[in-house]
């Protein structure tokens, strides 16, 4: 009986290079002051401070929370994409090793505040930096409100990469400024999202002739895991893997405009066709989101790919950040 490695791949990018990341803000945390005639950070650095304590000791309460407690409880952390992926991740909890799990955990620290959004409108965010106790590897979160009533949700979240930085941020008392058109960018944040993920396809399609984005470890990782998915059924089925850019989610700019960090999420679908009169073998998640023990024709995967660039104001971007979340699959 063959084997299908629907996830095999994406889980060892997931555990080993990237970690995976559950982030989140308590119902009541960081509902905003009324709008005042200052001009400057949004929120005071103190608040700013308090709510991102809050947020991540949250998220890391609302990893292991079972059953409606915890669906309730991810609702009041997460808001929009990130509310899916905390979802499926919570679904997929069971079939982790504790490996995985630990390499999951966040150091005792408080995070760090590392901007606010500048001025009295609205939406305001907050991006703030903790760090996995075993990796050491930084975590990106960017908290959002909509508006004055409602509370600071995480609405993305990604672990850095190795050896990726951003450029400093404008104090928080000045505030940054938010992306709003992506005038000044070398490319707008939509188009670049874009050509991203088209770039990730598999097979591939013709390269870009001119990307406005850096190679990355994730794309090699991805590609390079799209390669061996295809190489593992040779002589059993066919493998395909689209991307499609789905949303970008927000993020502020740099000190001085001088480019931005931006939050970007893609929809990837795994389709694997068995060419076979056998039965193909899921994965453990796959099972898990599809109840299906047994494939006999076809199996889709769907993973939301959070990812976060340094889109600077001249010369490529840079992928910074990037996470998976498997979220649905279906299977005949």
């Amino acid at each position: 009986m063959s084997r299908l490695r629907g996830r095999r791949f994406v889980t060892g990018i997931a555990a080993g290079l990237l970690g995976a990341s559950l982030t989140g803000c308590s119902a009541v945390a960081g509902v905003s002051d009324p709008p005042t005639g200052a001009v400057g950070g949004a929120v005071r650095s103190a608040q700013a401070q308090s709510i991102a304590a809050q947020v991540v000791g949250d998220s890391e309460k609302s990893v292991a929370a079972p059953g409606p407690e915890g669906d309730g409880l991810r609702a009041s952390v997460y808001t929009g994409d990130a509310l899916e992926a905390a979802r499926a991740d919570a679904r997929l909890a069971p079939t982790l090793s504790q490996e995985t799990r630990d390499a999951r955990t966040l150091t005792a620290q408080a995070p760090v505040v590392l901007a606010v959004s500048r001025g009295t409108g609205y939406p305001r965010s907050i991006l703030v930096q903790s760090t996995r106790a075993r990796s050491g590897l930084p975590v990106l979160y960017l908290l959002m409100t909509p508006d004055v009533r409602t509370p600071y949700r995480i609405a993305a979240s990604t672990p850095m990469l190795p050896s990726a930085s951003v450029k400093a941020f404008d104090a928080v008392t000045q505030g940054s400024s938010a992306l709003s058109d992506g005038a000044g960018l070398v490319d707008q944040p939509e188009t670049l999202a874009r050509r991203y993920a088209g770039s990730l396809a598999f097979p591939a399609r013709d390269p870009d002739p001119d990307p406005p984005f850096a190679p990355d470890v994730f794309a090699a990782g991805v590609r390079a895991g799209a390669t061996s998915q295809s190489q593992g059924i040779d002589g059993i089925g066919t493998f395909t893997q689209q991307h499609e850019p789905k949303d970008v989610t927000g993020g502020l700019r740099v000190k001085g405009d001088r480019g931005g960090l931006v939050f970007a999420v893609l929809d990837r679908k795994d389709i694997l066709l068995n060419r076979t009169q056998g039965t193909l073998t899921p994965s453990a998640q796959f099972t898990a989101l599809t109840g299906l023990s047994t494939v006999k024709a076809e199996a889709q995967l769907k993973t939301l790919e959070v990812v976060a660039f340094y889109v600077p104001d001249a010369g490529p971007a840079v992928v910074v950040g990037a996470e998976e979340h498997l979220y649905a699959a279906s299977g005949t």
